[in-house]
């Protein structure tokens, strides 16, 4: 039997630690530079989507997660800081909703792969009216999100398949499915009501992933004007799937661009930079001129 070294794992832990505060502070210090470079309808945004991270009393109940066993696609160092106060520079929440803006849909339907504990959900939410959202994971639905949305357990009709639906400021839906489950996924797109204007991605961060919950729920569901939003795109083989998913939607629609910029992810300063990507219609590099933003490492990627 092999005997577990703990003097290896204790090093090992550290180690990693170090490393991970030692590229926070390097980022802190690049991002002097691009703090001086904020748009003020991107700081609105920004204190409004702060405001109401502070109404939030639990993204999840301690008793709920589990590192080991269901940790929801967070690491612990991750949930210890859900709650953290957020400087006012732009997470991916921020600028995507400057992206729903943009696009100008009086009603726009969203759809969020991964939701995992709601944290990007809930500020979308919070900044739509009279819109309808879909939530899609593979985790039961938490406890703090089924009470703050009144979700009702409905069943649907062709196969029985039990989901979540809530109807206030706006049309709530929570279907939970494994994003490779193609089976699954053929039942979620009966309750799509119209094709999709903005997508989410950060569910299973593989190229099978991105392609299988393209080529099963958003292909043929696709808006002809959308955002198409992905998260970490440096993890794994990411970015390959990406790339794939872009090369088939400009096949029939010459408009799309694809792009990637880095920033913060979910709890802000307290972890490195995310590499974002994003399929769009909209022309990103007039956008941020026009704005007078500048983001970390943007780029519009044309060598696909």
């Amino acid at each position: 039997m092999n005997k577990k070294n703990y003097f290896l794992d204790f090093i090992s832990y550290h180690f990693t630690k170090l490393k991970r505060k030692s590229l926070i502070g390097l980022t802190q210090l690049v991002l002097i530079f691009y703090k001086r470079k904020i748009s003020e309808e991107l700081i609105l945004i920004m204190k409004k989507n702060r405001d109401h991270l502070r109404t939030v009393k639990e993204f999840l109940p301690e008793g709920e997660y589990d590192h080991v066993n269901n940790n929801y696609g967070i690491q612990n160092y991750i949930f210890s800081n859900l709650k953290n106060e957020i400087d006012l520079f732009p997470t991916y929440t921020d600028v995507l909703v400057l992206l729903i803006e943009e696009l100008n849909f009086k009603k726009p339907i969203y759809l969020e792969i991964g939701t995992s504990v709601f944290k990007n959900f809930q500020q979308i939410e919070n900044f739509l009216e009279d819109s309808i959202l879909y939530g899609y994971d593979m985790n039961d639905l938490i406890t703090t999100i089924h009470d703050k949305y009144n979700f009702k357990s409905m069943t649907e009709e062709t196969s029985n398949q039990e989901y979540f639906h809530s109807k206030e400021k706006n049309e709530i839906f929570y279907f939970k499915n494994n994003v490779l489950s193609k089976e699954g996924a053929e039942i979620f797109k009966n309750l799509l009501k119209g094709k999709i204007n903005v997508i989410f991605s950060d569910a299973l961060h593989s190229e099978e992933g991105i392609m299988s919950e393209y080529e099963n729920i958003v292909k043929n569901n696709l808006s002809n004007e959308f955002i198409y939003y992905f998260d970490d795109l440096n993890m794994y083989d990411v970015q390959a799937g990406v790339e794939r998913v872009f090369k088939d939607i400009k096949i029939n629609n010459e408009k799309v661009r694809f792009y990637s910029f880095w920033t913060y992810g979910w709890i802000g300063q307290y972890e490195k930079l995310h590499k974002i990507g994003l399929i769009t219609t909209l022309d990103i590099n007039c956008l941020l001129k026009e704005k007078k933003l500048s983001l970390p490492l943007f780029k519009e990627v044309t060598n696909v």
